[in-house]
């Protein structure tokens, strides 16, 4: 058999729908797949055989028709760009065009960055998702948005996000696969990653936002417990969402902490306890602006609930212009306020 047809059976076969994706085109997608039931027969381009305008090698195409051995006389000036003259054409022949040869070597490049992540061991990729903070995803169907007052300044926010793997909210209780959640927000904001599933907001005018995250708690602490640095780290983890939406951080603290809700939390998967533990945060950092050399002050407000019984914790995440936020009067600041302060969940 061609070593060369079973490469490509092997390697195209299983990737099937990333090979669709890759070609420019459904005509370049139909050539990729001749690629590997025909065998293809080259000749050298020289004086004796016409090549294509470009120099390269000539390939003689069947059109899935047999083809008997015989020589085809075409005249040399001939400029029939899919032919050239050959004495040892004797199977059927595909064609291949430049399209057809990039898709393929598209495939082959993908096949390789697959073999390379899965080489990764799973228990690596977990350890480094638990350690950042990543978007709490949208469930349950669309939000219901209400705007507020006479004004209609603010919109309430009313919907699902996933519920902790495993969450009973009491004993003997049903398993939950979505907790309810509820926040304020300025009418005019922007919703961001719609189609991804997180929940992100911006204002247009100054570059004010607020995300929905959720992190995991260290082993053996609560959010009582655990440093107030941990906060910071999972929020600006180079894995997280923060980061991953296109965000640079040049450095961060976090410079205040407070607990909201110091209900006792008995650490057990299953608790009957509903109290969720609270704690309201500041965030101080610098972001680098898009020409990357200039860094621009920021500051986060991070309004942090724990579910009751287990490690989870989902924050409500505000970020600000520092200058505006440190104003007298701010009313950014205000707005931010807001929104932490009208955050629920569960």
């Amino acid at each position: 058999s061609d070593p060369k047809k079973n490469i490509l059976t092997n390697i195209i076969n299983p990737i099937i729908l990333l090979a669709v994706a890759a070609c420019h085109s459904a005509k370049s997608t139909a050539q990729a797949f001749q690629l590997q039931h025909h065998p293809i027969v080259i000749a050298p381009c020289s004086i004796s055989s016409r090549c294509n305008p470009s120099g390269s090698v000539g390939i003689r195409a069947s059109r899935f028709s047999a083809s008997k051995s015989t020589n085809r006389s075409v005249h040399p000036k001939s400029h029939h760009h899919d032919d050239f003259e050959t004495t040892t054409t004797t199977t059927r022949a595909s064609k291949i065009t430049r399209r057809s040869f990039l898709s393929s070597a598209v495939i082959l490049s993908t096949t390789s960055t697959l073999v390379s992540i899965a080489s990764i061991p799973r228990s690596a990729v977990a350890a480094s998702l638990e350690e950042a903070a990543t978007y709490a995803y949208r469930s349950g169907g669309l939000p219901f948005l209400t705007t507020l007052g006479l004004s209609k300044l603010f919109t309430r926010y009313e919907g699902f996000v996933l519920a902790p793997e495993n969450y009973y909210p009491k004993k003997g209780s049903a398993k939950i696969n979505n907790l309810a959640i509820q926040f304020d927000f300025p009418t005019d904001w922007l919703q961001l990653d719609k189609l991804g599933g997180g929940i992100q907001y911006v204002d247009q005018r100054n570059g004010d936002k607020l995300y929905l995250l959720h992190a995991m708690l260290p082993e053996g602490v609560d959010l009582k417990a655990v440093s107030k640095s941990w906060f910071g780290d999972v929020i600006f983890h180079p894995e997280g969402d923060v980061v991953r939406s296109g965000v640079v951080v040049d450095g961060y603290r976090v410079a205040r902490s407070q607990m909201v809700n110091e209900c006792s939390s008995d650490g057990d998967s299953v608790s009957d306890d509903k109290c969720q533990l609270q704690r309201r945060l500041l965030l101080k950092y610098d972001t680098v602006t898009g020409n990357g050399v200039q860094t621009v002050e920021r500051r986060g407000l991070v309004d942090a609930h724990q579910i009751a019984g287990t490690r989870d914790v989902y924050m409500m995440v505000t970020a600000s212009n520092a200058v505006k936020f440190e104003a007298k009067g701010s009313r950014e600041r205000e707005t931010v306020e807001t929104i932490v302060n009208s955050f629920k969940i569960g």
